[in-house]
């Protein structure tokens, strides 16, 4: 019988993988849902599965070469950095993820955090808990359509977040290096380069994927070239904002404030980091995804790719195909041509 092996179920403590128990079993097909904290233990246990489910154990030729029967790889969640790709498609299997995943969860965390920057609300509930009752600590507030805010990237949650910030009647930029013009412009928020949006937002908000390229895109030098008391909001990727460079351009008052919901220290439990020490530093525990609608959500759509691609439908279903990750639609004939080879 056809297998699906979810690898790292202890990611999710709290729920119980049901969803892919009902619909895969539904389909005529095994599913066992492991806690392999290692390459060695999942390898142990995905033996003779034709789909895997994973959440961080790191996927690669070492351990698709001992894989032989594996089709497809689903990942939970819209990033895919635990995948590498170019392997996957070499050993002719499929990439996948949810590029839907969370979208609404983690755009009115953005906002969220965007309105709490400008208006200063946690700074000011701190400052309340100390004794004080103070509206002058800290830096100038505006209303909403005072500030420019600037989407660095401009995918599905940045498009999402300029949605639900239009009615502030705030101005809006945003930066990306692989859309097309036309995608601004039906979005109606003004194209810019990378050097633009630096120059001009208040607020900044980061939405890239974690690339090699991306990696401390923002770094001392690039924050240097924000507009002094700007604001910087991360709800992307930790490892594309540098922790130490924030710190030092919060204490030199370059930057006015961050919030920063993914943190490339995380999970942070010294009480002591320097971000602590930053009065104007919003830190939250990787919680933007966190909600009931969209863990369900992505259970479920783990549980239809796996279906998907044991029932061979997952290249002929256009509602699948776009779970297959970009790199690789351009090689679907090839990894088709590589399994059929593998019988």
């Amino acid at each position: 019988m056809k297998k699906f092996v979810m690898l790292d179920s202890q990611e999710y403590p709290d729920q119980d993988l049901h969803q892919e128990k009902e619909i895969i079993s539904k389909a005529g097909y095994e599913v066992s849902i492991c806690r392999c904290e290692s390459q060695e233990d999942a390898v142990e246990a995905a033996k003779g599965a034709e789909v895997i489910g994973d959440a961080y154990i790191r996927i690669d030729d070492a351990l698709l070469e001992k894989l032989p029967d594996l089709k497809c790889v689903a990942r939970y969640g819209i990033g895919y950095d635990p995948i590498d790709v170019d392997a996957c498609t070499r050993h002719g299997v499929f990439a996948c993820n949810l590029p839907t995943y969370c979208l609404d969860d983690v755009a009115q965390i953005a906002v969220g955090l965007i309105l709490d920057l400008a208006r200063k609300i946690t700074m000011f509930d701190r400052d309340c808990r100390r004794g004080n009752w103070n509206l002058g600590i800290g830096y100038t507030p505006h209303r909403m359509s005072y500030y420019t805010i600037g989407l660095c990237g401009f995918g599905n949650i940045a498009r999402h977040v300029w949605e639900l910030l239009k009615p502030f009647g705030v101005k809006g930029i945003a930066y990306d290096a692989y859309l097309p013009a036309e995608v601004f412009a039906q979005s109606g928020i003004r194209q810019v380069d990378f050097e633009t949006l630096l120059r001009e937002s208040d607020i900044l908000s980061v939405h890239v994927p974690a690339t090699p390229e991306t990696h401390h895109m923002f770094n001392d030098e690039t924050i240097g070239r924000m507009k002094e008391g700007a604001m910087l909001v991360n709800t992307a990727r930790g490892a594309i904002v540098s922790n130490e460079a924030v710190v030092r351009a919060l204490k030199s008052a370059h930057l006015a404030a961050a919030a920063l919901d993914v943190n490339e220290d995380e999970p942070i439990h010294d009480r002591n980091h320097p971000l602590y020490s930053c009065e104007t530093a919003v830190v939250l525990p990787h919680t933007a995804f966190n909600t009931f609608e969209a863990a369900d959500a992505m259970h479920v759509q783990v549980a239809q790719i796996a279906v998907a691609a044991m029932n061979g439908t997952l290249t002929s279903d256009p509602e699948m195909q776009k779970h297959i990750v970009r790199e690789q639609r351009a090689h679907i004939r090839e990894i088709l041509e590589r399994q059929a080879a593998r019988g």
